[in-house]
């Protein structure tokens, strides 16, 4: 267990600020074999417990045949089925070899930490996530100011002020995509989550720093994720913020909530029209829509939309092959062109993917592809559901029970937070709380409202991004899915 612990920090620590400035692709790919490598390796010791017929995972027992009842192995092997028999039926085995590798990466690892880890062991790494997190955002800071501390080949090719604010991920976009979940975090240790579990000694002393920390990777992360102008990683953050805090706060109290979320969208006007570039991006992309100009307003997605609906349409059972989109979009473009379908004429020409993970499964599995990726979601849904149940509020009684007074409730959980009352501003310190005290436990709404949050987030980046296929982004998220499914589960010995 110490040495895959060992190996999911460096896959947390390292890639992110991994590069190699002399390689024709110093970003994605290097990002990407690293990220493998070390998520391997923090496969083998699972791996090699499982040899013995009974083995014990997470504090119990399990056997071979048990592995299939938890929900993140049956929620993936359907859709690793599919993508693997279109081995047979692809004209682009070589695009398909390399892409199904990474599939089943992905995979074993979303099954094997839910299945191998304990909750606190994957909620402590994705608070890790703050430091890297936190060294990008710093470099975005500094290339921001004109300092640039790398000096990349790729550079020179690039012009505008936004391509240069990319720290060590090589474009803005990733950057941005990678700094959603952090800041979602950051937001979740504010509201409490993460302060339970040993008893600080010393309290007083760490309140400060904890809460300088956490707030100074939020501001930087979410400045930079602004400077980048990368205005779908903004939406997904936004959705995965209102998700959040509409879960965090009382349900009872409907109008600080109502309140809460006009004072959000306040905050997000003012940012839009204190950044200059933003205002006129979002400027622009608010014009290109009222004149009809969708496409040039989605910075010509519609043209990988188009190209994997007539992939669907030519290879409905089969698909493409899983990762042969970027050989078969110059063919569907030039037969949609015959067609008279108008493309973008702004600089994307050709589209390695869909921008757009459910036309991309779409695209390359056929229809049995949705289907699969369809009873995956419905797998997920179950774990959020489920970890919903395991996150009773205090105060709330199961049913047959007398209602317990929420004073009370704290006072006989070891002094958690009751329920919030007053104003708003009170409500906020209230639930910052936790987070500056070494004791006591975590507020269950925010652990619910974080799973709900994060996942919303990443639906929205899912449906106007590849994020999934950037291992940059694509490991957190995988992580972040690993504790959901985990949230799921019943915890051993609870």
């Amino acid at each position: 267990m110490r040495f895959s612990l060992l190996a999911l920090w460096l896959l947390l620590l390292v890639p992110p600020l991994y590069v190699m400035a002399s390689a024709k692709d110093p970003f994605r790919l290097p990002k990407l074999l690293l990220c493998e490598w070390l998520a391997l390796a923090s496969l083998v010791p699972l791996c090699w417990r499982l040899r013995h017929p009974e083995v014990v995972v997470a504090g119990a027992v399990v056997r071979w045949r048990d592995l299939w009842r938890p929900l993140a192995p049956r929620a993936v092997l359907p859709l690793l089925a599919v993508a693997t028999v279109g081995l047979a039926t692809t004209r682009h085995p070589f695009h398909v070899q390399q892409a199904l590798a990474d599939l089943w990466i992905g995979a074993l690892c979303l099954a094997g930490w839910s299945l191998a880890l304990p909750r606190q062991r994957l909620e402590g790494l994705l608070r890790g996530l703050l430091w890297p997190a936190g060294l990008l955002a710093l470099l975005g800071t500094l290339q921001f100011f004109g300092l640039q501390p790398f000096q990349f080949a790729v550079n020179a090719t690039q012009h505008g002020a936004r391509f240069e604010l990319t720290a060590t991920a090589g474009n803005p976009g990733d950057l941005a995509a990678y700094l959603v979940l952090p800041c979602l975090i950051a937001q979740a240790m504010l509201a409490g989550w993460g302060s339970g579990g040993v008893p600080d000694p010393n309290p007083g002393k760490r309140r400060s720093l904890r809460l300088a920390l956490v707030l100074g990777v939020l501001v930087l992360s979410l400045s930079v994720l602004v400077l980048t102008q990368t205005l779908a990683a903004l939406a997904a953050l936004a959705a995965g913020s209102v998700v959040f805090w509409i879960g965090a706060l009382p349900r009872r109290r409907v109008f600080e909530t109502l309140r809460f979320a006009a004072a959000g969208a306040l905050v997000a006007a003012v940012l839009v029209l204190a950044v200059g570039p933003l205002r006129h991006r979002a400027a622009e992309k608010a014009g290109q829509a009222l004149h009809g100009d969708w496409n040039a307003a989605l910075s010509g997605r519609l043209d990988g939309w188009l190209a994997a609906l007539w992939m669907l349409e030519q290879h409905p059972w089969a698909g493409v092959g899983q990762g042969a989109y970027r050989a078969e979009f110059v063919p569907a473009k030039l037969a949609l062109r015959d067609r008279g379908v108008a493309f973008h004429s702004g600089q994307q020409q050709n589209f390695v993917n869909a921008h757009d993970e459910l036309l991309e499964v779409a695209a390359d599995c056929g229809l049995p592809g949705l289907l699969a990726l369809g009873w995956g979601l419905w797998m997920l849904a179950q774990a959020l559901r489920a970890a919903g149940r395991g996150s009773r509020p205090a105060g709330r009684a199961p049913r047959g029970m007398p209602p317990v007074h929420p004073g009370r409730a704290a006072a006989g959980n070891g002094g958690s937070q009751p329920p919030l009352r007053g104003n708003l501003l009170p409500q906020l310190r209230r639930l910052g709380r936790p987070a500056l005290r070494g004791g006591g436990p975590a507020v269950p709404e925010v652990v619910r409202a974080l799973a709900w949050g994060g996942t919303a987030a990443l639906g929205v980046l899912c449906l106007t991004d590849f994020p999934f296929r950037v291992a940059l982004v694509a490991y957190p998220a995988l992580l972040f899915l690993a504790w959901v499914f985990r949230r799921g589960a019943p915890e051993a010995g609870s």
